[in-house]
């Protein structure tokens, strides 16, 4: 199965709708009007408009059949003075008493906000008929070549939060013994609101600790654990060098993990190139290459040699490649 990864374009939605139909996720709602704004976002960020409100979604196609198989996002810009970055910080300490002489483990999680921004990886969602196939791999690869091919558009730090394991009808076990008590709004209602106006979590949520030993069991297990669908992400999130960054997200206690750019060992390997019309020895290594001109992505076996890169010519008709063109490729060997 060849994949090329390339930025949404309207015609795409049906094919969008049907893959949020199927997962109806936080990250891919299954909302015509969401989908609509999720592409029309992304055709303006990659058009050129306003940085700081840029999102960029990219989608893996099947080269067979045009099929669309999966979907990815960064947000340039997350966390600012007039949109904070909320989240619990989860702290470990030690309680003595001296009256039984005796020590106790507490966690505590206490709200707080960065203005200081990110650029955020977004959703990545994948269709259950092509997952354990290497794609999630190449959606997390095509967002942090994208990142390096244009450094200007981005911050000097990324961030992922990652979602927690889910019950079957979506809900939460932790926004329902937290959120949902001091809000009054139900995850999926509270997510939403979340999008375009985070002021309810500095009004409703408490400012001082949350003592984690309070809350229901199904609550506190969810804490910096990852689903067992993003588990693989995260894998390679850490392999390229994203660490835990202690905290957690106040609405379902995913972890945050994250990492500043000089640290993102696959952006900082990555490279501009010239495109030569030429073949690739047999101990060519595989890349993923993105165009220049339009960021259509796709993994090929190729040679690099100085400042150009040599390819198969089918592989290079799939990214779009004439003799000459500009391009970045980005090893796959992590």
């Amino acid at each position: 199965m060849t994949i090329t990864i390339r930025p949404v374009h309207t015609a795409d939605a049906p094919q969008l709708l049907e893959l949020a139909s199927q997962l109806d996720t936080l990250n891919l709602p299954n909302n015509p009007v969401a989908i609509t704004k999720l592409i029309a976002d992304s055709e303006q960020s990659f058009a050129g408009g306003d940085p700081h409100h840029a999102t960029y979604t990219l989608v893996a196609v099947r080269d067979s059949d045009e099929r669309l198989l999966g979907t990815s996002s960064v947000i340039a810009y997350h966390g600012t003075p007039e949109e904070p970055h909320y989240y619990l910080r989860v702290v470990d300490q030690v309680v003595h008493s001296k009256q039984l002489n005796t020590d106790r483990p507490r966690r505590i999680l206490k709200l707080d906000k960065d203005i200081e921004p990110w650029t955020e990886l977004g959703g990545l969602v994948v269709h259950p008929d092509a997952r354990g196939q290497g794609l999630g791999k190449l959606l997390v690869a095509a967002r942090l070549l994208l990142i390096a091919m244009h450094p200007a558009r981005f911050c000097s730090r990324l961030l992922a939060e990652l979602l927690p394991p889910r019950r079957p009808d979506g809900s939460n076990a932790f926004w329902d013994a937290v959120g949902g008590p001091l809000t009054g709004l139900d995850y999926y209602r509270a997510d939403l609101l979340c999008r375009s106006d985070k002021e309810f979590i500095d009004a409703f949520f408490p400012h001082e600790e949350i003592v984690v030993d309070l809350l229901p069991p199904a609550a506190r297990e969810l804490i910096s654990h990852e689903g067992p669908t993003t588990t693989p992400v995260r894998s390679l999130l850490s392999r390229a060098g994203f660490t835990y960054l202690g905290t957690v997200d106040p609405f379902d206690a995913g972890p945050h993990d994250g990492a500043p750019i000089r640290e993102i060992l696959p952006i900082q390997r990555s490279r501009c190139l010239v495109h030569r019309g030429c073949l690739p020895n047999p101990r060519a290594a595989q890349y993923l290459v993105g165009a220049v001109a339009d960021h259509r992505f796709a993994a090929v076996i190729c040679d690099i040699t100085a400042n150009e890169i040599c390819m198969h010519d089918q592989d290079a008709q799939r990214i779009g490649l004439a003799d000459g063109s500009a391009c970045w490729a980005m090893p796959l060997d992590w």
